[in-house]
């Protein structure tokens, strides 16, 4: 109202209607000539206002007359059904959005995705859709690697800003010499992580509604990729990368002491056991024969009263070494 006190235009009352129902409040038993001086209108326009009133349960008969409804009552129901509405609307906004996108793509649809040429464009395209990440970034993690360190960085800077990371591993990427150690440090940063024996492709998919997909790598370098812009496409991305995250074993970070701790190699190992390593890579980082491996993964085998590594693995979580 022009006098600074709140208004109830906002429930669908016109003003003319507000003031009277403020003045069948003030004057519960003023007549309808008081009422209507009271409230500042003309004194055709009453019966017209109380119908109004009327429709929005604000006043009642009582005794043969109209008066107020106890707003509490009244303008409570008001206010729930409004919502109610508003809620409503709400949740069709997703619906009409996608009906907007797609209208949008048969229309152009260029703007579905388009390929970036060039290593310069690519990284800026990467650094573009990953610095707006709000919520998630998912990748699927493979070699052949082009710029590990960065990488790295640009995966710390988003858990410094509470964006949530999830990767998962090709088992090759793990046996790439000195990447498994990377993996470790990112996991104890922040980054959830599992790994399956192949990933299907490289990807980058952020908040679940854009994706980079790498289309070239030459001499570790990235000469195209397709970025896809929100659409069923992306969506449909990143549905995939959640069915492979489901068959994924995560890969732990640092294990938790037990009243029998193990020694560092044995620790070492259930890890990369745990991750699926080969027993070559295996071997080769632990710096031991195949056969000394295989005496080792015995003796773990038999520590933990498991038949098969799976097993082991499972009895491993259970005393909290994985």
């Amino acid at each position: 109202m022009s006098d600074g006190t709140p208004s109830l235009g906002g429930v669908g009352l016109s003003a003319a209607a507000e003031r009277l129902y403020r003045a069948m409040l003030a004057d519960p038993l003023a007549p309808p000539a008081g009422l209507v001086a009271g409230a500042g209108v003309a004194g055709p326009e009453y019966p017209a206002l109380l119908a109004e009133l009327n429709a929005h349960g604000l006043v009642g008969s009582t005794e043969g007359r109209m008066s107020a409804v106890d707003p509490r009552i009244g303008l409570g129901a008001l206010v729930r059904e409004r919502q109610s509405g508003l809620d409503l609307a709400t949740q069709a906004i997703t619906g009409l959005v996608a009906a907007f996108t797609e209208g949008q793509l048969r229309a152009d649809p260029a703007r579905l995705a388009e390929v970036v040429d060039g290593p310069e464009r690519v990284a800026a395209a990467m650094a573009s859709i990953v610095g707006e990440a709000t919520t998630e970034v998912a990748v699927f993690d493979a070699p052949p690697y082009v710029d590990k360190k960065t990488s790295e960085h640009a995966e710390t800077s988003l858990l410094d800003r509470g964006v949530r990371s999830r990767a998962i591993y090709a088992v090759a990427a793990l046996e790439v010499p000195g990447y498994y150690d990377a993996v470790r440090a990112m996991i104890a940063a922040g980054e959830t992580a599992r790994v399956v024996p192949t990933v299907p492709l490289k990807l980058v998919v952020v908040d679940g509604r854009r994706a980079l997909l790498p289309l070239a790598i030459n001499d570790g370098v990235v000469r195209s990729a397709i970025l896809v812009h929100p659409s069923a496409l992306a969506e449909a991305l990143a549905a995939l990368f959640e069915s492979v995250w489901d068959t994924g074993l995560p890969i732990p970070g640092e294990l938790e002491e037990v009243a029998e701790p193990l020694d560092a190699d044995e620790r070492e190992l259930l890890r990369l056991l745990n991750a699926g390593v080969k027993d070559e890579a295996i071997a080769r980082r632990l710096g031991v024969s195949s056969r000394t491996l295989s005496r080792r993964v015995t003796r773990l085998l038999e520590r933990l009263g498991a038949a098969t590594r799976f097993q082991a693995g499972l009895q491993a979580s259970r005393r909290g070494w994985l």
